[in-house]
């Protein structure tokens, strides 16, 4: 899979992180014309495909090329293919990626203890089912 191309590009994400599942909810409810597909760092898909992303614990999109884009760079890119949160965006172009990530690092590490931690990852909505990889 790493040196295929791949037919949507693939956002992975903490299944068990709460604000991850609603960012993740919040960006299928955007993206209109299916542009991602969806897996967990909990997944078989991401332990047998991309083991290294599991060590980073980190959002991260796999883009089509293969190409694997992490931390601000992956949530600029998401929001730039939906082409939502302009003003987010221009800060996040503006600043180089050394700040966004290190804003980006403490968000990540007091997630659970501000928005919580599910005990396993919440099954997807039936409408978004198939836009999972496991």
């Amino acid at each position: 899979m790493k040196n295929n191309s791949v037919e949507n590009e693939i956002i992975i994400y903490d299944g068990v992180c709460v604000l991850c599942n609603k960012f993740i909810i919040w960006i299928l409810n955007r993206d209109k014309t299916n542009l991602f597909n969806i897996s967990s760092l909990e997944s078989n898909f991401t332990e047998k495909n991309f083991p290294e992303l599991k060590k980073i614990d980190s959002v991260a999109v796999i883009k089509r090329d293969g190409k694997i884009l992490q931390k601000s760079k992956a949530v600029n890119y998401i929001l730039k293919s939906i082409n939502k949160l302009i003003l987010l965006r221009v800060i996040l172009n503006i600043l180089p990626f050394t700040i966004s990530n290190f804003f980006y690092d403490i968000i990540a590490k007091i997630r659970y203890k501000i928005f919580g931690k599910y005990d396993s990852c919440p099954l997807p909505d039936q409408q978004y089912k198939s836009r999972f990889l496991d």
